[in-house]
């Protein structure tokens, strides 16, 4: 979720743009950093707080946690898994040749 939020950052300022959005809109995707360090800092900051917090989970409720973040990652695999890379090559070559034609 994390890592879609960052990546989102970078697709704010072209979607705000395509859908001629307000300056400050999608706002989920607009967020200060800290000073310092930046944003790799602050990714570290954010990971190491849900590090501390799953700390304190009775054991159980922490197996439990870690079993569906995996769940979650298996499907994020799923839906976002790209096919062989040979067709993705076929498909590009395709989109190269048919737009010099047109």
């Amino acid at each position: 979720y994390f890592a879609d939020l960052f990546g989102g950052q970078m697709l704010a300022g072209p979607t705000r743009a395509a859908l001629r959005l307000a300056r400050d809109t999608p706002r989920h995707y607009t967020f200060d950093l800290p000073a310092q360090g930046g944003r790799r800092a602050y990714i570290e900051e954010v990971y190491e707080s849900l590090n501390e917090a799953g700390k304190l989970l009775p054991p159980k409720a922490f197996e439990a946690t870690v079993a569906e973040a995996m769940k979650a990652f298996e499907y994020n695999v799923g839906v976002y898994g790209e096919e062989p890379l040979y067709l993705d090559a076929v498909r590009g070559t395709v989109n190269i040749c048919t737009g010099y034609v047109a």
